[in-house]
């Protein structure tokens, strides 16, 4: 889930604002819960871990409220990533 950008999450979460389900692929769905994971508290991650269960399956149905979750932790562990990942700038004094 590397390769997925903050835009292309923000993009699909726009999308699943009003979305009363979704029906994904797992081999899609897979790499989005693993990064939603990072960031998971407790309640969210029993939700997580009960799709994850679900991977053997061919297509995994999701819940509006499900996608919805899974995307903004996906968004906020790729924003986490993202911040350290970052250069810091550090003032320095001149030494004259």
């Amino acid at each position: 889930m590397d390769d997925i950008t903050v835009e292309q999450l923000q993009l699909q979460r726009r999308g699943a604002a009003q979305c009363g389900g979704t029906t994904l692929p797992a081999h899609q769905l897979t790499p989005l819960l693993n990064l939603a994971l990072r960031v998971a508290g407790d309640y969210n991650s029993v939700t997580i871990r009960r799709l994850q269960r679900r991977i053997g399956e061919a297509e995994i149905k999701l819940t509006g409220d499900e996608i919805r979750m899974v995307l903004d932790l996906a968004l906020k562990a790729k924003n986490a990533e993202n911040r350290r990942h970052r250069a810091h700038l550090r003032v320095v004094p001149s030494s004259d």
